[in-house]
This record gives C-alpha cells, sequence and structure tokens, in this order.
C-alpha cells in the first residue's frame, strides 16, 4: 500500500505530509492517509491508527493574527490545513534548533512535545488540530515565535 511521502524537521521530531489526491472509488492499494476529490465535495483522511482522540478543534485562520506561540509536555499534537496557506514555526526546546514548515491545503503536520511552535497565516483557510491527550489549559507554555513576514 502507498503511503504519503513524509518531510521531517528538527531532527526527525516534527512531520510533514502532503496527503495525495486519489481517484474514487479507491482500491486496496490506496493510501491510508488521502484526499477524495469527488462531486459532492472533498473528503480528506487525514487519520486512521489504533490510538483514541481525546481533542479535535476546528482553527480559523486569519491573517495578521499568529496562532499559538507555545509548546506542551503532555499533548503533542496533529495539525490537518484543511484550506489555506500557513508557515509553522517550531523549535525544539532541548536543542534550540528552528525550522520554518510551509503548509497548504491538504497537508498534515506532527508535533511532539517539548516542540515550541506558531503558525503565520500567509492566507486565510481552516484547520483541524486533533491529540489522543486531552485538553489541558495547565500545559500550555508561552514562548514567542512569530517573526514579521
Amino acid at each position: 500500500m502507498l503511503e504519503p511521502v513524509s518531510t521531517t524537521f528538527l531532527a526527525g521530531k516534527v512531520r510533514q505530509w502532503s496527503l495525495p489526491v486519489v481517484q474514487a472509488p479507491s482500491g486496496a492499494d490506496a493510501p491510508r492517509l488521502k484526499r477524495l476529490l469527488l462531486p459532492q465535495g472533498e473528503l480528506a483522511q487525514f487519520y486512521d491508527g489504533e490510538e483514541g482522540i481525546r481533542y479535535i478543534a476546528m482553527i480559523q485562520l486569519r491573517p495578521g493574527n499568529p496562532r499559538g506561540n507555545h509548546y506542551h509536555k503532555v499533548k503533542q499534537e496533529f495539525l490537518y490545513l484543511m484550506e489555506g496557506e500557513v508557515l509553522l514555526l517550531v523549535e525544539d526546546l532541548e536543542t534550540r534548533q528552528r525550522a520554518s514548515v510551509p503548509l497548504h491545503g491538504g497537508d498534515l503536520a506532527f508535533i511532539p512535545t517539548r516542540i515550541a511552535h506558531a503558525l503565520q497565516v500567509l492566507q486565510p483557510g481552516f484547520a483541524v488540530e486533533f491529540s489522543a491527550a486531552r485538553f489541558d489549559p495547565a500545559d500550555i507554555y508561552r514562548m514567542m515565535l512569530t517573526v514579521g513576514i
């Protein structure tokens, strides 16, 4: 079975996938994570795993309004960009290594714990954030990463 190609950042800790668009109906050889462009609208399969999801949120993205600028000690998270364009800024708290990861509609990113992250919105849109860990406001540690564009 073919799977989307992953790009890694910060020594492989942060991952980004551009989900492939497949034609419907998709067969047994289609990737598990994919986008189907159907006459009635897009169907994006951006998670298919054994681990349950305990947190899911929709994020509206507006230019001039950075999102994030924090890290978590418990919650690792996925971000699926449904529409729009952002620059995902990440910094590893241990190594202080930084990266800027461009994300476009159809991209999926994985952000582990102790990776500070922020979204610089380049084009308006929407994203879905999800995690196996429940949301806990005590697990949000502020850290400014935003840079001017």
